[in-house]
Formats: C-alpha cells, structure tokens, sequence
C-alpha cells in the first residue's frame, strides 16, 4: 500500500500502512491477521494464483469473460464484512453460495467510525486488521469460484458513510457537502486508493490485479436530493458530475475492473411517482451514459418506496431499467437490491408472508430472464442461523428454490449464447 498523505482542514492526515498505530490500540495496533477462531497469526503472501484467469468485461450490452457472454446469478450479503465476522462465517457464507449455484457476491468495501473492526476508523486512517479481513473475503470467494461486487462507501449511516465524511469534515449533516467539498472529496479518493492500490496479504495480488472482483460501486445508494445544496444549485449536475469525476478516478488507478454507480435507479422524467421525479438527484439515463460507468445498475424496494409502488409495478421496473440500459445507453444493466420484507413476529402468519414474498420473487426472475438482465442480486441470502433482523433475509429453505432454479436459467442461457450463431443482432448496442 502506497503511503499518502493530504490536508484536511489545516491537519495533516495520513493513510496507515502495515505497522502504523491508529487510535484504537485493540483494534489497530497489531499488524496481524485475525484467524477464524477470533486469535491472530502472521500470514506470508503467497505466490498470486487466482482461480479466475480474466477480468469481467463488458462487450456493448452483455457482460463477457474472454469474449464470451456470461450472466450472474448473484446475492448481497453484507455480514461477512460484519465487524463481528470471522473466518468460519465467510468461508460458511461462500460455501453456502457454491452450493446454490450464485457465482457473484456484492459487499461492502467501506466503513467508517465504527467501534471495533471498521476499515476507516478515523478520518485517513485505515485498519490493518478490517484490511486483512477484506484480503480473507476476496480469498474465500476466489476459492469457491465466486466473483465480487465491491462498494465504496453507503450513502446512509449503517457503518458511518457519506454522513460520517460531512461531519469529519465540518460536523454538518447535509449529504450534499459530500459531494461539493474538496475535503470530503479528498478523503473518499484516499479511501479508493487504498482500497484499489492494497497488496492482498493472502493472495500477494493487488486489489486492482484481482479477477475475483468483477466491478466496483462508486457508492450504495448515493443520492444528492433536493436541499442538499445551496439554493440555485442544481443537485441534480452536482450528483452527475460527482459520478464523472470518481468513476474516472477509480479508472485513473485500475484499467482492469468494470465501475458502476451503485444508484438505485430512480429517473427524472416527470411521471407518475417520485421515483420518476428529480427529488433524489438521480437520472437512470442520463448518470449511466457517462463514458466511465461501465454497467447500469438499479435496486427495487416496494415496502420502503411508498404505497404508489406496488409488488405488481415491480416487473414493469425491471424491463424498463433493462431495456433503457440495453437499447437507449447500450450497457449492461444489473438488478443490484430487491427484497419482500417478512414480519416474523409471532403473530403474523408466516407461511402465508413466505408464499407471497416467493410468488413476486419468482415474477421478477421472470421478467430479468425475459429481458435479459445481466445479473440479478436479491438483498439477501444469509446463512440459517443468521437472524432476521430486518426482514428481508433470504433463507435457503425457505426461497433458496428459486435462486437455486435461476442458476439453471443463466447457465442454459450462457450456453446458448456462447453459439455465437444463434444471437440476436437487436441486443448488439455499440456504445
């Protein structure tokens, strides 16, 4: 890892490598790797073998590996970057994946200010042991074939995020100061850096020499919404530019991987629904026409997005973000979230909650089949004994079947498509 170093607010900064102390002695003064049994040994890099030969890659409108089409039946999962993660778990977690035919995993890359093993504790300052656990995830996943979506930072505060930036910048609480300050602005291009530039200390591959991650995401969810800037400031050109200006930084410091925005979605065309409005910032269209987004990507939530999105709406945003991204911006498109929430409480009928939530899950892989998604992650298939905190875990043995039923689907398609004379010339968009 480089050693770097910048201004913030008239403090200098600087990004730790191996051996720097940070300020949470527990968590960050040892150079060691935690092991799965939560106890520490050094850990030698070895010679770089990766399991994938080639980068993920794009070719106008499908997603290639050596020139051949391929589509992801893929899944969230955010614990095993869980500061209380081990190594069991991840290794538990990718098996569990292995065995369900999901080949591309998205997690997070990211956390900030957080007590015990955070990536970014302080502002600058990275965690050696968070860094050695991320180095495990990449690891675990190339060894059972599984390839990653990475994200850069959260624009909500689970692990700190874009709020957690504006305010070691100026202890302010508008997400718009994110994307306009330079000191905002500096901090995420370190935290890029260090993360792209890191040397695996498992694999001894650089993060950015790694086949196993198939793209990064600038953001999750990034927004810019209306008063998030000053008055007369237009949110929406602050959100598009912030996107050009990173998704080329991350292009500046590696050629090899693919760059999405990390965006839900949302369009500014002024229909029915806030979610066609501009009130976020975003424009599906236009945000994904910029020459260094590499993939279009869009998320899906009818129990968070109000009443006027229904389950049944569901299907038309997904051939909608499909087909735009296909025919109108010539890239490929990802489902990067969906979910039906679940109340577990126990006086819900939960057999009654499950049968619906697999109905609208199997509708939309249906309709992501039709038109031909690229790659479809549901928020998210966890491990049994993890508990359903929110909702929206997806067990196994509960809508594991049609996930499982998916990865039949994608691998016959892939099949069809490597005989390059049975494919349509309409989905052939040049960008």
């Amino acid at each position: 890892m480089n050693r770097r170093k910048f201004l913030l607010s008239g403090v200098t900064v600087t990004s730790l490598t191996a051996g720097c102390t940070a300020t949470d002695d527990s968590e960050n003064e040892s150079t060691d790797v935690e092991t799965e049994l939560g106890g520490t040994e050094a850990l030698t890099a070895t010679e770089p073998e990766p399991a994938f030969d080639s980068f993920v890659d794009t070719d106008g409108t499908e997603f290639v590996v050596d020139g051949e089409t391929v589509y992801f039946n893929g899944t969230n999962n955010f614990w095993v970057s869980n500061a209380t993660a081990d190594r069991r778990r991840v290794d538990d977690c990718m098996q569990l994946f292995e065995d369900m035919g999901i080949d591309l995993v998205r997690t997070w890359a990211h956390c900030e200010a957080k007590a015990g093993r955070c990536l970014q504790p302080e502002p600058g300052v990275h965690n050696e042991n968070a860094l050695g656990h991320l180095d495990y995830i990449l690891s675990s996943a190339r060894d059972h074939g599984i390839r990653l979506v990475l994200a850069l930072v959260d624009n909500w505060e689970h692990e700190g995020g874009i709020p957690q930036y504006v305010e070691w910048v100026d202890g302010a609480e508008n997400r718009g100061d994110f994307y306009t300050m330079d000191e905002t602005r500096d901090l995420y291009r370190n935290h890029v850096e260090t993360i792209l530039t890191r040397e695996n200390s498992i694999t001894g591959l650089e993060y950015r020499e790694d086949p196993t991650i198939a793209l990064w995401e600038l953001a999750n969810e990034p927004r810019c919404e209306r008063g998030d800037v000053d008055e007369g400031v237009d949110h929406a050109q602050v959100f598009h530019d912030w996107i050009a200006d990173m998704s080329a930084y991350v292009k500046d410091l590696d050629d090899n991987h693919l760059v999405s925005s990390g965006v839900e979605g949302f369009y500014t065309r002024g229909d029915d629904g806030w979610y066609y409005s501009d009130w976020t910032g975003q424009d599906y269209v236009e945000n994904n026409r910029i020459e260094t987004i590499d993939a279009c990507t869009f998320h899906m939530y009818p129990d968070h997005w109000g009443a006027e999105f229904t389950y049944e709406h569901g299907s038309e945003w997904i051939r909608e973000h499909v087909e735009d991204a296909h025919r109108e911006i010539g890239k490929p498109a990802y489902l990067g979230e969906f979910n039906v929430q679940i109340d577990r409480s126990a006086d819900t009928d939960l057999e009654a909650q499950l049968e619906e939530r697999n109905a609208h899950l199997s509708a939309w892989y249906e309709t992501a089949d039709e038109v031909d998604a690229n790659a479809v992650l549901p928020w998210q298939v966890v491990l049994d004994e993890t508990s359903d905190h929110d909702g929206f875990q997806l067990y196994r043995d509960e809508s594991g079947h049609i996930v499982e039923a998916y990865a039949e689907t994608v691998a016959a398609k892939r099949d069809r498509w490597s005989n390059r004379w049975l494919r349509p010339t309409l989905r052939r968009v040049s960008r």
